[in-house]
């Protein structure tokens, strides 16, 4: 198991994105003490946030990845940072249609 100085690395980066970028949207953080390189930001029904944070950090849209369920539709970019990957991820709630069944 992981000690609380396994997330030194990973709080000092959210530090400094906070220093850089007090501006930006706050998103959901969450921090993993089995995955220890990567920190994982999402955005829920906020696309324009997530859009803020990818110009911020100079995420070239072109590699945003994405997809689609049933009710949801996401968005994924990945960053590098001091060996830190920041997983942005941007979720959004798809309207489904009711049918009756007919076509």
């Amino acid at each position: 198991m992981n000690s609380l100085a396994s997330l030194n690395r990973r709080l000092g980066v959210l530090a400094d994105l906070v220093a850089q970028h007090p501006e930006l949207p706050a998103p959901n953080v969450e921090i993993c003490s089995v995955i220890t390189d990567r920190i994982t930001v999402s955005f829920h029904e906020s696309p324009g946030a997530f859009r803020q944070w990818l110009t911020a950090l100079g995420i070239a849209l072109h590699t945003v990845q994405g997809g689609a369920g049933a009710t949801c539709a996401w968005l994924t970019a990945l960053y590098e940072v001091d060996g830190v990957t920041l997983k942005l991820t941007s979720y959004t709630r798809l309207d489904v249609a009711e049918t009756d069944g007919a076509v």
